[in-house]
């Protein structure tokens, strides 16, 4: 792994079609996502307005698409990695073997990624949000002991409406860093960031199996100096885009157990106190920074993690006592 402090920058993969040739949406979405059959109903050509955004970072991948004017059935099989959509204008459904939802603007559903369904979008305007399995997998086991190859998501709609919203706002932020700002490379720990969001909102949004997870083994007992030699190797790679995994593994334990030891030496886990590290790291360069001097908050913040500017300036106040700009101008 390379050292601490990297100015390495993702690069932003980036995807737009403007067009009313409705079976180029259809080619550009199977080369981006997923295999699928498409038909189209169309009373007037001259009314099609489609369109399509996408934008990828490391797997994490994001789209604003609009099908305006026609009818869209897509018989799609199983893929591999999971999505899930806002809807924001127009009406559809989805039938699997599991049922139909019917949708309209303003709903969010899941494609189920491992069924075969058809989905049907009339007048339809969305945005969509594609996590790599193995991150969503990942953090499934993280956090609940769950063999990341045993998640099984099972249910199209969400579990209530309050993390409708919260999944809405998750795409919306993520589509308004990747697609809409332009963007064509972002840092690492901000692409690490957004994917893991992305996760956590979708195993919170949607009904899976962590949810109804039973007993799972004890993980096992770490010793403290296997806790502190994790510290130290967070301390080291604060600037690389670690997970939890890889931090478990430098000290040869499991996620799950590592995560129960550091909380019990430290009161918080592994990716809490990696934040708290960064954290330390921007304050660190405001101190070092000349009064007067051009330095840029905003900067400081993306490079250690936070595309929010007003969340790290919260984070920065309770962790220091005083706003950034107090810091710098002293």
């Amino acid at each position: 792994m390379a050292g601490t402090d990297s100015a390495e920058t993702v690069p932003v993969e980036r995807a737009e079609l403007f067009t009313q040739d409705m079976a180029m949406i259809a080619h550009l979405i199977r080369q981006l996502y997923f295999e699928h059959q498409a038909r189209f109903q169309c009373a007037d050509p001259g009314q099609v307005d489609g369109s399509v955004r996408s934008a990828t970072a490391r797997g994490l991948s994001v789209c604003l698409a609009r099908y305006a004017g026609f009818e869209y059935d897509a018989d799609m099989d199983p893929h591999s990695d999971p999505h899930a959509v806002v809807v924001l204008e127009g009406n559809g459904a989805i039938s699997s073997a599991r049922g139909e939802m019917r949708v309209s603007s303003g709903d969010v559903f899941l494609s189920p990624p491992d069924q075969s369904h058809i989905t049907k979008m009339y007048d339809f305007g969305f945005a969509m949000a594609q996590v790599p399995w193995a991150v969503v997998g990942g953090l499934a086991e993280e956090l609940t002991g769950l063999p990341a190859g045993h998640l099984r998501f099972e249910s199209m709609s969400p579990v209530s409406a309050a993390l409708q919203a919260t999944w809405s706002r998750r795409v919306g932020y993520i589509c308004h860093e990747l697609i809409i700002s332009g963007a064509t490379g972002v840092s690492p720990l901000i692409a690490q960031q957004m994917t893991r969001l992305a996760a956590a909102a979708m195993l919170e949004t949607f009904p899976n199996n962590t949810m109804t997870v039973g007993y799972t083994p004890d993980p096992g007992w770490v010793p403290a100096g296997a806790v502190r030699r994790a510290a130290a190797f967070i301390d080291a790679y604060a600037g690389q885009p670690v997970t939890q995994a890889q931090i478990a593994a430098a000290v040869g334990e499991t996620s799950r157990a590592l995560r129960n030891a550091f909380h019990r030496d430290y009161g918080t886990t592994p990716i809490e106190h990696l934040r708290l590290v960064r954290l330390e790291r921007a304050h660190r360069e405001l101190l070092d920074a000349e009064p007067g001097s051009d330095v840029s908050i905003a900067a400081i913040a993306r490079r250690w993690g936070w595309a929010n500017l007003a969340q790290f300036v919260v984070a920065y106040q309770h962790q220091y006592g005083e706003l950034p700009i107090e810091t710098l101008r002293t």
